[in-house]
């Protein structure tokens, strides 16, 4: 695939960093999971288009599945964006990539039934991942309060 002309199009329009007016594109292996012998690998790709500020939307312009391969997903990128975009590669951090496969899932009338079972299961893992990323990075414990809990309380009780 990368003798494929609409990968080499691609590659030329691929930028570094992002930029204001430009699109913010995904490109990320939803399943199978790595290891995995149910099926030829499937990506989701996205593309969002930054306004004058460099804001993106929380939704993209669309979402899409692809197969076999990534070059094939960067050429499915390619033919949902406007001719000539630029468009920067998001990293999944960045992005909501299970609102991206929640949309493939709720509006791709295509998809077979092990589509929708290895999407779901990609949401799934994604929305348990961040959950963790809350329960280790985010508390309601503040310091102040707990101490000033502990004095009214003479104690300091963990309920």
């Amino acid at each position: 695939m990368a003798d494929d002309p609409r990968f080499e199009t691609l590659r030329a329009r691929l930028l570094a960093r992002p930029r204001p007016g430009a699109w913010l594109g995904l490109v990320i292996r939803a399943f199978p999971a790595d290891g995995a012998d149910d099926g030829p690998p499937h990506w989701l790709v996205a593309g969002w288009r930054a306004d004058e500020d460099g804001l993106v939307p929380r939704l993209p312009e669309f979402a899409a599945i692809a197969s076999p391969d990534r070059e094939r997903a960067l050429a499915e990128l390619l033919v949902h964006l406007p001719p000539g975009a630029s468009v920067h590669l998001a990293t999944p951090e960045r992005v909501d990539a299970a609102l991206v496969a929640q949309m493939v899932l709720e509006v791709d009338r295509t998809l077979q039934p092990w589509h929708r079972d290895g999407l779901r299961a990609f949401v799934d893992a994604l929305r348990e991942a961040d959950r963790a990323r809350i329960r280790a990075r985010y508390t309601d414990r503040e310091d102040g309060y707990e101490r000033m809990r502990a004095t009214l309380l003479g104690g300091g009780g963990d309920d």
